[in-house]
């Protein structure tokens, strides 16, 4: 998301998280804050729908403990939500009644000349309780017009999460176009799975919106993820494909007998913020009838080469026009590239008849002393993160 906002989330700017109903936005929220808390910002979280207690623990879930930033008076919540329960509120700042939007805006204000000339992030993680609270969605917006720019003066980034319930169509275009940024979490339905996505529908100080829509899962604890469900690891027989797939993953399971891979290999990957599962094939011609099937629903494909067998690029690109994953994001992984006979990339470009936007990567051993055959060994680490990065990039 940094790298299509080109930097990232702008401090004075109006922010909306604009998500579909059924798709997890709070995480995200979530992560802006404690990431902005650790680059030395502050938060001012406007709660109405909860207890303050229980976004502790939700956050705490994910792995984010606030209590150190609490203590350092750098997080503060404002507690909307006691006061409809008819409680006291124990929080730095609180307000009773959030249905006269002047002195809402007026209560906001008042906190955040406390924290003035401090970069604050103000988050808002129910712009639809506010919306329900305040009951006239004109004077909402009217207040926004005005709320913003006063924002900006005070130093502080206003933040909003909004699930699009059943509004008005015309409200909802208004409200979109009262915020600087738009962030869409969104549901999409990609051959009958239904995944979930983010894109940036509205930045107002880029000149262009790159119009990605980038596939992510929330995990507990760790928060937002990139999330490629499949990515598919082919090559000839004893290329390397299951030490590649072992050496990259937190987690790895094959099935094999004799020392070859007879089903498939599994691994999952968490790197760079990317959760990502690994599927790689078997090498050998009998499991071609297999191979299409293992293909289908693949986002991209490490194609695992020996750098020192020309013979086995053949059925590599072979294995690529069965699996009919040709055209998909693709990195070619040169493996025993420090061999004796190992073909440099160039060659095997040349060899392969490779177009220039498939990239190769040469991998090797850690060390070779511990190589055994017919056991998957372990490749040099920065070799295996070149290729994820690469990989990562291209599909998203």
């Amino acid at each position: 998301m940094d790298d299509l906002l080109e930097g990232g989330i702008k401090n004075n700017k109006s922010i909306l998280f604009y998500s579909e109903p059924g798709v997890e936005s709070i995480p995200f929220a979530f992560q802006l804050v404690y990431t902005r808390l650790q680059q030395g910002d502050h938060v001012l979280y406007f709660v109405n729908d909860k207890k303050p207690e229980t976004v502790r623990l939700m956050m705490k879930s994910h792995g984010w403990d606030i209590s150190e930033f609490e203590k350092d008076k750098k997080f503060a919540f404002f507690d909307a939500y006691s006061g409809l329960l008819g409680l006291d509120s124990g929080e730095r700042f609180s307000v009773k009644d959030v249905k006269d939007m002047a002195v809402f805006k007026l209560a906001i204000v008042k906190a955040l000349e406390e924290l003035k000339n401090k970069n604050t992030i103000l988050l808002f993680d129910s712009l639809v309780q506010l919306i329900d609270s305040c009951g006239d969605q004109e004077e909402l917006l009217s207040c926004f017009k005005d709320f913003f720019p006063k924002m900006k003066d005070l130093n502080a980034t206003p933040v909003f999460v909004f699930t699009a319930w059943a509004y008005d169509e015309k409200f909802l275009e208004e409200l979109r176009n009262s915020f600087d940024c738009v962030i869409d979490l969104k549901a999409v339905e990609k051959k009958v799975i239904i995944r979930t996505y983010f894109s940036v529908s509205k930045a107002g100080w880029l000149k262009d919106i790159r119009k990605h829509d980038v596939p992510f899962k929330i995990v507990r604890p760790g928060g937002v993820r990139i999330y490629i469900p499949k990515v598919l690891v082919i090559g000839p027989y004893h290329a390397g494909k299951t030490s590649f797939i072992h050496s990259a993953s937190s987690k790895a399971v094959s099935v094999e007998r004799l020392g070859t891979t007879v089903a498939l290999d599994h691994g999952h990957v968490d790197f760079e913020g990317f959760s990502v599962d690994l599927w790689g094939t078997p090498g050998q011609e009998r499991f071609n009838p297999i191979l299409e099937l293992l293909g289908s629903e693949s986002l991209g494909v490490i194609i695992v080469i020996d750098s020192t067998d020309p013979d086995g690029f053949v059925r590599a690109a072979e294995m690529l026009e069965i699996t009919k994953t040709e055209g998909l994001p693709s990195v070619i992984v040169a493996n025993k590239s420090n061999l004796k006979g190992a073909l440099k990339p160039g060659r095997i470009r040349d060899k392969m008849k490779i177009p220039k936007e498939i990239p190769i990567i040469s991998v090797v051993a850690e060390d070779l002393k511990k190589v055994r055959e017919n056991k998957p060994c372990k490749l040099r680490e920065s070799d295996v993160h070149k290729v994820l990065s690469k990989l990562f990039e291209m599909v998203v």
